[in-house]
């Protein structure tokens, strides 16, 4: 079995099946995460929250997701009105998910479930979130205010503090966009930056082969992909 990690897919449903080909992500063997932030900028959120929701359903056990702040924008403005999400790409998010489900329950279903996922998965290797922990709180107690936490304020936590937090199990992230992945034996940041713009760095999507310490990357500017070994620091 290998152990897959992808996150921060915004709306690329392209991207994210071709990444699946390219690694080669057996479902029936291998476990895959999805660590949050799946909607909004790109072109087909709704898409990929479908996707992913069906995945999840086809291999309980295999295929695990979790919240991102996208989809908890998402969720503050489902259910209190909060319109902080609609300057965030929300507004065509929504319209995405009028075209792709046009019937009011299935739509409704769909949001529910990708704003009403954990914020967290462990397994016996590794805990998988959006964006960092608090190593002041227990991990079943961690605070919502985690999936905002920068890679700045996550990597000034003292290390010896999160491995004892996840009994010295390293923390596989995303939320910050980085061009390159590496790995400090603690934590590793995999967010590529999909969707976003930035005239100075390369914006991707990438998936990250954890068995292997591989990824692979779908490079979204010229629809190039790529392998490359994560750097270890």
């Amino acid at each position: 079995m290998s152990k897959f990690f992808i996150t921060d897919i915004h709306g690329d449903k392209k991207g994210l099946e071709l990444l699946l080909r390219q690694a080669d992500v057996n479902l029936s063997r291998d476990q895959l995460v999805v660590g949050g932030d799946m909607i909004n900028r790109g072109k087909d959120s709704a898409g990929v929250v479908r996707f992913i929701k069906d995945l999840m359903e086809r291999y309980p056990g295999r295929v695990h997701a979790l919240i991102g702040n996208h989809e908890e924008m998402m969720g503050d403005y489902i259910r209190n009105g909060d319109k902080l999400w609609l300057s965030h790409g929300g507004q065509e998010t929504l319209a995405g998910f009028a075209r792709v489900f046009p019937g009011q329950a299935e739509r409704q279903a769909h949001m529910e479930w990708a704003y009403s996922l954990p914020l967290y998965f462990a397994d016996e290797e590794y805990v998988y979130t959006h964006a960092g922990l608090d190593p002041e709180m227990p991990l079943e107690q961690q605070s919502r205010d985690i999936l905002w936490m920068t890679e700045y304020e996550f990597y000034r936590q003292p290390r010896e503090a999160l491995l004892t937090l996840t009994n010295g199990r390293p923390v596989i992230h995303g939320h910050t966009p980085v061009e390159r992945i590496y790995y400090d034996g603690v934590r590793m940041n995999c967010d590529m930056g999909s969707n976003t713009y930035s005239v100075l760095e390369e914006r991707s999507l990438g998936i990250v082969n954890l068995t292997e310490m591989t990824y692979h990357v779908y490079r979204q500017a010229d629809h190039r992909l790529e392998t490359r070994r994560i750097g270890m620091i």
